[in-house]
């Protein structure tokens, strides 16, 4: 893991080198809170509910976990001279977010390109990996433009 604080530039990405970007832990009522706010569907929004669902009991909204889980990339990558995001792809649910488990986020770059007509910034793929032990939860990527050296 590179641990330089010095900002880094398209250049200076490595790809296919594993960074950890932290854990998280969700409570049942962040889970109702947020499903209240932005994915009112019963197995998010009450236990009673959720026990009926496939899941069983309550399971955090996937997009509560991806939010999650971007802000620990975001905050773990803030060396890196990000300019803005460019995509988000591939987004894979392989289990549901519990409460009051912990979760892993790991990324990795995984492909940098120049820009073919702005030469101040490159695209760069992030793939981004939670989590839940040796259990894989959920996977996606982020491409995000990233300045160049001057």
């Amino acid at each position: 893991m590179n641990k330089n604080p010095q900002r880094q530039h398209l250049e200076d990405l490595t790809l296919d080198e594993p960074i950890e970007c932290g854990s998280f832990r969700v409570t049942e009522r962040e889970i109702v809170d947020f499903a209240m706010l932005y994915d009112p569907q019963p197995f998010h929004l009450s236990l009673e509910a959720a026990k009926e669902s496939i899941f069983g009991g309550l399971v955090a909204s996937s997009t509560q976990s991806l939010a999650i889980s971007c802000g620990l990339v975001v905050r773990a990558l803030a060396h890196v001279a990000i300019m803005g995001g460019a995509a988000w792809e591939d987004i894979k649910l392989f289990r549901p977010v519990w409460p009051d488990r912990d979760y892993a986020v790991r990324v990795r770059w995984s492909k940098t390109r120049p820009s073919a007509s702005k030469p101040d910034r490159g695209i760069a793929n992030l793939t981004i990996e939670v989590w839940e032990g040796d259990d894989l939860v959920m996977t996606y990527g982020v491409a995000y433009f990233v300045r160049r050296r001057p």
